[in-house]
C-alpha cells in the first residue's frame, strides 16, 4: 500500500492459516478461530499452518453494506507495517489482466479493507482480499474446516479461476461465470452458511483494479 491516490489492483484469498496481524508481537489488530474457524481463541496459540490451533475466523467473510459499498480484510504485501490500518479501494472498472463486463460492472465502487495480514507474495499496491473459496495460495490450513473445496482449485484465484478457464474468454462473461460460481461455491460450503456467504460476494467482485484512498 502506499499513499493516497495510488493505482493497485485486488484479487482474493482464503488459506485458513492464522492472519498475521493476530500475532501480539504484530499488534494483535485481528482475531484468530480455532480449526473450524467459528470459535475466537488466544492469539498465543499459534497458526494451524505452522503446527498451532490458531486460524482464521470465518466471521472475517466481506461484508457488503449497499450496491456502491462493502467492507472486507485483506493481505498487504510483506514489508509493510500496515496492521489495522483500512483503505477504501475504489474500483476503476479495469481488469488487471483483462477487461471484461464482471470489471467494468464494478466501475465506481468502493471497497473499504482493513489489513488483517501479509504476504510476501503480494506486489506492491495489490490488496489480496479474504474471501473463502478465493484460492490457498503460499499456503492451505483448511483440512479441518469440513468444506468441499476439489483437491484441483487453482491454488491462485481459486473458484472464480476454475470458471474463468471453464467457461471461456466470450460471450456474456458475466452471466457464465456468475453461474458457474454460485454452483462452485454452493458446492464447497453447503456445509457452512457463513463461509458460502463470503464466497458468493465474489459474484460481485474480481480480480480488479482499483485506487486507494487512505
Amino acid at each position: 500500500a502506499g499513499a493516497g491516490g495510488q493505482e493497485g489492483f485486488a484479487p482474493r484469498y482464503w488459506d485458513c492459516c492464522m492472519p498475521h496481524c493476530s500475532w501480539p508481537e504484530h499488534g494483535g489488530s485481528a482475531k484468530t478461530c480455532d480449526a473450524k474457524g467459528k470459535t475466537p481463541i488466544g492469539n498465543t496459540n499459534g497458526s494451524f499452518c505452522s503446527g498451532g490451533q490458531g486460524t482464521t475466523c470465518t466471521s472475517q467473510i466481506p461484508i457488503i453494506v449497499s450496491d456502491k459499498l462493502a467492507y472486507a480484510f485483506a493481505a498487504t504485501p510483506g514489508n509493510d507495517a500496515t496492521c489495522g490500518k483500512c483503505f477504501a479501494l475504489t474500483f476503476t472498472g479495469q481488469g488487471k489482466y483483462e477487461t471484461k463486463a464482471n470489471h467494468q460492472a464494478l466501475k465506481g465502487k468502493t471497497l473499504v479493507v482493513m489489513a488483517s495480514n501479509i504476504g510476501y507474495d503480494v506486489q506492491g499496491g495489490q490488496f489480496d482480499i479474504m474471501i473463502p473459496g478465493g484460492g490457498f495460495g503460499a499456503f492451505n490450513g483448511c483440512s479441518q474446516m469440513g468444506w468441499n473445496i476439489p483437491q484441483n482449485t487453482t491454488t491462485y484465484g481459486g473458484l472464480l479461476s476454475d470458471c474463468e478457464k471453464e467457461v471461456g474468454y466470450s460471450g456474456d462473461l458475466l452471466s457464465k461465470r456468475k453461474k458457474c460460481l454460485t454452483e462452485k461455491c454452493n458446492s464447497a460450503f453447503s456445509s457452512d452458511p457463513q463461509a458460502l456467504e463470503g464466497c458468493l460476494f465474489q459474484s460481485k467482485i474480481g480480480s480488479a483494479s482499483c485506487r486507494e484512498r487512505v
